[in-house]
């Protein structure tokens, strides 16, 4: 268990990292870079389904947009949060805008005709049947 929470902060420092440099090169050549993030995710075996949840804080359920394009499903969502602030003549507005984007292959048995998918709290959860009578593949030892 230990080592997954090791795996997620490492995973998501190294975005941090890839987003700061990305960042630095944009106002370096004086342009604004768009960089997606890749949102963490846990994919779970339900027996006669799959469970995908998806973390995307922030983002308004008008924003995500899912496709299955070539037995991989996409997740792309944009996330955008305005700040406005006055006070004694003092003015402050800051605008924030991130992108997430995830391509997840499906299994051989995943049924593509079900996908349901529904957004609360910051969670993306996407259900997906499995085909029905789908053999599993058996491996020889040599």
């Amino acid at each position: 268990m230990d080592d997954d929470i090791f795996d997620r902060e490492w995973k998501r420092q190294l975005r941090l990292m890839r987003r700061f440099m990305k960042g630095m090169g944009s106002i370096i050549n004086n342009k604004i870079n768009v960089d997606y993030e890749e949102p963490l995710m846990d994919l779970i075996d339900k027996g006669d389904r799959y469970l995908i949840e998806m973390d995307l804080p922030g983002v308004d359920k008008k924003d995500i947009d899912i496709s299955i394009v070539n037995n991989k499903l996409k997740v792309h969502a944009k996330r955008k949060n305005e700040k406005k602030e006055e006070k004694e003549g003092y003015i402050r507005s800051e605008r924030i805008f991130s992108a997430y984007q995830r391509l997840i292959t499906l299994p051989e048995d995943a049924d593509e005709n079900s996908i349901k998918a529904r957004y609360e709290d910051g969670v993306l959860k996407i259900e997906i049947n499995k085909k029905p009578g789908t053999p599993g593949k058996k491996v020889n030892i040599e």
